[in-house]
């Protein structure tokens, strides 16, 4: 007996030795904080970088974080708005929303949820170019959202650091020793999360983009051929989406809220072999589409879908741009935009732009 005890100590040993070491990895880095509980230190004025590697809440997260800091101006799109940072603006009251809207009714969605007091002056609106084809929208009625808390999962959460480990996605020594204010193990491990003003940093990935899933842009080139995937083919502009923006362009009328419409970019490569295909018409009808419905408000709307002046490597993959990308978006919206006038630093954006050597680092 003695003898058996003996051999299952001996097997378990290893085994809690590995669960501890992770339970601690877990713990250490801050995987297991609430998305409540990083919002709140962020509206305190506290700094944070968040990048919670194993539970995906961004809506709610960013929604929680909007409406606490009233931003008066404020950043809305999907994931292809992430990258503009507090730092290109003068206007101090800032937010990046951005991952709060992953479809076109998606935005109204987001701020009819926002107390009327936390809405913000001035709206930067990221309208992602598939939102408005028929194959990518929802076929039926809108889809009804809704923003809740997501549970820890601490089992899993142990299991899939034990995983990304193995696999080389994060360092031990970096996730036992991350730097203060920092939450979740794709932040303490890759560098990737986002910053208390919102904006997204790509962490390694900017660095070694050999290692990314979008690699010489196989990925979206592949898309393109197949049509599917946020590329999929459409000869024209979906009305049902063009109407919702009508409803948000009404909200945003009534609370006094600017609007400044944009078409994020592609990186060029992807551009031109989308134009090649013949099967992106809806793309040259979108602008005046758009303009159509937002200029009798008042409003502005700027086309970035082709930035030919930004190079491939720019970009993270063949749809999201790079912070570069976005910094020098952001300079010709000080060149154009009547209402972001006197709201952007030039000056910032030309110094970070002058230094080619390495990208630029956004820390907020």
């Amino acid at each position: 007996m003695k003898k058996f005890v003996a051999r299952v100590l001996l097997f378990l040993v290893p085994v809690l030795l590995v669960v501890g070491i992770f339970g601690f990895v877990v713990y250490q880095s801050g995987e297991w904080r609430t998305e409540e509980e990083i919002a709140e230190r962020v509206i305190a004025g506290e700094p944070a970088f968040m990048g919670l590697a194993y539970r995906d809440n961004r809506q709610y997260y960013k929604h929680l974080v909007a409406d606490g800091k009233a931003a008066d101006l404020l950043v809305l799109g999907s994931s292809r708005s992430m990258q503009f940072s507090s730092k290109f603006f003068t206007q101090p009251s800032f937010y990046n929303a951005g991952g709060g809207a992953n479809f076109a009714h998606e935005y109204r969605f987001f701020l009819e949820h926002i107390a009327p007091e936390s809405l913000p002056d001035t709206l930067i609106l990221v309208l992602d170019q598939y939102y408005f084809q028929n194959a990518w929208s929802p076929k039926e009625a809108w889809p009804q959202l809704g923003y809740e808390h997501y549970n820890f999962n601490g089992s899993d959460a142990l299991m899939r650091s034990i995983k990304d480990w193995a696999i080389g996605k994060y360092r031990l020594q970096d996730a036992l020793s991350p730097q203060p204010h920092t939450y979740g193990i794709a932040a303490v491990g890759r560098g990737s999360g986002f910053y208390a003003d919102g904006s997204y940093c790509y962490g390694n990935l900017m660095d070694h983009p050999e290692r990314g899933t979008d690699v010489g842009f196989h990925d979206s080139f592949d898309r393109i051929t197949r049509g599917v995937d946020r590329f999929e083919w459409a000869d024209e502009v979906y009305e049902p989406a063009l109407e919702e923006i009508t409803r948000l362009m009404d909200f945003c009328k009534e609370h006094d809220i600017q609007v400044v419409g944009i078409l994020p970019p592609y990186a060029p490569s992807v551009y031109n072999r989308m134009m090649e295909s013949g099967k992106y018409s809806y793309l040259d009808q979108l602008p005046a589409a758009l303009t159509e419905v937002m200029q009798p408000y008042g409003f502005e709307l700027f086309d970035f879908t082709h930035m030919p002046q930004t190079r491939d490597e720019e970009y993270v993959d063949g749809y999201h741009g790079g912070d570069r990308v976005y910094a020098r978006l952001t300079q010709e919206l000080a060149e154009k935009s009547r209402i972001l006038a006197g709201q952007i630093d030039l000056d910032y954006l030309t110094r970070a732009l002058e230094t080619e050597e390495n990208p630029l680092r956004l820390s907020a």
